[in-house]
């Protein structure tokens, strides 16, 4: 049998200047982040029970959330690239990861808002 091991940051609020038009990046919008980091192998925390034997994800959201301040974004696309290579930087290459961003636009019956996936397969 084989195991393996994830980590998934739900829903995770960010506040990013995000928009087609100047006018829409101007004022922050709450968009929301999920991430699954996908381990090739099980963390020694597993056995261990220590943190410096896992990814800390404290550190990897103060990293995306670092990596935001003051930048802005046309498109949820690039904003998703961008994160994705926020966090690429942080874990080892036979991490896989995968990550959904939602925002919720103003447009009239769209109730559950526009998500885009990028990540790893």
């Amino acid at each position: 049998m084989t195991t393996y091991s994830k980590i998934t940051l739900n829903n995770l609020e960010l506040s990013v200047n995000l928009g087609w038009p100047q006018g829409e990046r101007v004022k922050q919008q709450i968009v929301t982040l999920d991430v699954v980091l996908h381990f090739s192998k099980p963390p020694l925390a597993c056995t261990t029970d220590q943190l410096a034997d896992t990814y800390c994800y404290h550190t990897l959201i103060n990293t995306i959330k670092k990596n935001l301040e003051q930048r802005h974004f046309r498109l949820i696309e690039h904003l998703g690239f961008e994160l994705y290579q926020t966090i690429r930087q942080s874990l080892s290459s036979d991490t896989r990861i995968q990550l959904r961003l939602t925002k919720k636009p103003a447009i009239l019956n769209l109730t559950d808002g526009v998500t885009f996936c990028y990540g790893d397969e």
